[in-house]
């Protein structure tokens, strides 16, 4: 695989062109720097020793090579598509154009080593008048209300041809794709989110409708406007409603597509890591009422899902650790994976081979597990690994549940190993890995607080036990009764 970019100076060609050589573990190159490198002297002086024709010169002698070359992204210089000859060549490669107008380079780019911007900044809108025709020969990404990570996304998907890593038919029909959200705009009705429709509105229909990003989407007040709209569209039971977007959106999409007229198709093409690992798959559908989650809900299985692990890539900081901790415990109960965390650097750079395999684990497994168990009412609750002491610190701690989820995790590992269940070796794994992903460290929690919170919580029985999931080796599920009391000693 061959990626060029091209783009005005301070169009990020080299700041992305760099993430998405470690996503996709390609060799970066910069022709400027690889010019630098071969000539011993920055720009400037090449062009104020020899002259820019000197320079373009080697630039079309180097672009020439690289065309010739495998496994590279490549930042172009920001003139190299001035040469007809250069416009050619790059487009029987994968040539993207990256764009953000000239106000925003303005406030991008320093004046250091840039040759042409030796009269100013001002001259970039001089030089994008002179040039703008020539970058708009290719496709071309608009960086300008984007973030770094959401440009890597776009840029990969861009490039990536369809590659199918896994398909799942029970319990429901699952295709894990690289590439394979692009499918999306084939899809009759689409429910999705302001923040996806940013992104990825170039593959969306234009059957589509907007709705609320995470939890708040979960009412009944956005259910109601779902009902409307498909009332008003005269929406048939025949066709199918597609769910794009995190768990909260597809939980509430299926929970609509559940229940209108008894039951409409429904399929999902789940964006966050974390709706991938888990919310997209199992048919458990729900909406938040009278300040309880997921109180009203139906099973509802998807007629198929659809998962590309490179929309991942454009999630937020933070966000995207809490699919990773989803992904670990599906890898602690399964002992599947246990290597994918070995390269805690791969992850952190969101390397696409992980993350596919890390995904294609998990859901395997999930399906597995949902398989035996489709109502929860046994080996699913298996799943709820790090849930007891993780809502804790979810209600009490105010942070994400992914990241609650992880300390539950660590916490529950370190009772069970106090209690002489757990093994030493065991512990000391589990607690490195989560502090690998999480490295947030457990804060300390009010007990008192914590014990009403155990004791005013809907879901234990006033005296009852709780079903506690551990592992006493990696992969080998097993549950313990114990007082949700007695948890409380490891949290303070």
């Amino acid at each position: 695989m061959r990626i060029f970019l091209v783009g005005m100076m301070g169009s990020g060609k080299s700041t992305i062109g760099k993430r998405v050589s470690e996503v996709l573990d390609l060799q970066f190159i910069d022709m400027d720097e690889e010019i630098e490198r071969r000539e011993g002297r920055r720009v400037r002086r090449i062009f104020e020793e020899d002259g820019e024709e000197y320079f373009r010169l080697k630039e079309k002698e180097l672009l020439r090579e690289l065309v010739e070359r495998d496994n590279v992204v490549v930042a172009t210089g920001g003139g190299v598509v001035i040469d007809p000859e250069n416009r050619e060549l790059l487009k029987k490669e994968k040539t993207l154009f990256l764009y953000a107008p000239p106000e925003v380079l303005m406030e991008r780019v320093t004046t250091e080593n840039r040759p042409l911007l030796r009269e100013g900044k001002e001259r970039i809108r001089e030089i994008w008048e002179r040039r703008k025709q020539f970058y708009t020969e290719f496709r071309g990404i608009d960086t300008s209300k984007l973030n770094e990570w959401e440009t890597t996304a776009l840029v990969v998907l861009e490039a990536l041809d369809e590659k199918e890593i896994s398909t799942i038919e029970k319990p429901h029909l699952v295709k894990i794709i690289l590439g394979g959200f692009k499918r999306v705009r084939n899809e009759e009705l689409v429910f999705t989110t302001e923040r996806v429709e940013k992104i990825y509105g170039r593959y969306l229909p234009e059957n589509r409708l907007l709705f609320p990003d995470g939890e708040e989407v979960k009412t009944l007040e956005h259910v109601s406007r779902a009902y409307y709209e498909l009332v008003r569209m005269d929406f048939p039971r025949g066709k199918t409603i597609a769910g794009v977007g995190g768990g909260a959106l597809t939980d509430f999409t299926g929970f609509v597509a559940s229940t209108f007229k008894r039951g409409v198709g429904l399929s999902f093409y789940p964006t966050t890591l974390l709706a991938q690992v888990d919310a997209s798959v199992g048919g458990k559908n729900a909406i938040d009422f009278a300040g309880v989650k997921n109180v009203v809900g139906t099973f509802r299985m998807p007629d198929y899902v659809i998962i590309d692990p490179t929309v991942t890539l454009s999630m937020d900081e933070g966000r995207f650790e809490e699919g990773v901790v989803e992904a670990f415990k599906m890898t602690i109960l399964s002992g599947r994976g246990v290597e994918l965390f070995d390269e805690p650097e791969k992850i952190e750079k969101r390397n696409l081979r992980v993350l596919s395999e890390m995904v294609k684990i998990s859901v395997e497994d999930k399906a597995r597990i949902v398989m035996e168990d489709p109502y929860d009412m046994g080996l699913r609750h298996a799943l709820n690994l790090g849930h007891t002491l993780g809502h804790v610190y979810e209600m009490l701690e105010g942070v994400p549940h992914g990241i609650a989820v992880a300390w539950g995790i660590e916490k529950e590992t370190m009772y069970l190993y106090r209690k002489g269940i757990v093994p030493k070796e065991t512990m000391r794994w589990i607690v490195e890995k989560v502090k690998q992903i999480v490295p947030i460290p457990v804060p300390s929690v009010d007990v008192e607080k914590a014990r009403n919170l155990i004791l005013n919580d809907k879901k234990i029985l006033k005296g009852s036990r709780v079903r506690l999931p551990y592992v006493k080796e990696i992969g080998k599920i097993e549950f313990l009764e114990v007082d949700p009391l007695e948890l409380l000693e490891v949290v303070d």
